[in-house]
């Protein structure tokens, strides 16, 4: 098994952009505090907006061939 560690920039698939901005959005519905300053009230939208500005630190495991983390180092 190779361990690869890829640093920002990379692409999220569409269904790890789900899966982050839907955790996100339950967090924030749960009370979480926003990580961002923004007007809206919506959860879904505010989890949108910080994960477009990059204000979410998350690791995402991927299996394939190889394996590979994907991190957001600037943000630890």
């Amino acid at each position: 098994m190779i361990r690869i560690k890829e640093s920002f920039p990379f692409k999220y698939t569409r269904f790890e952009k789900a899966r982050i901005i839907g955790a996100r959005a339950l967090q924030i519905s749960m009370g979480a505090p926003v990580l961002i300053n923004t007007d809206k009230t919506d959860p879904i939208e505010i989890a949108l907006e910080e994960f477009e500005k990059g204000a979410i630190p998350i690791t995402v495991k991927r299996r394939s061939n190889r394996f590979v983390w994907l991190e957001r180092s600037d943000m630890f």
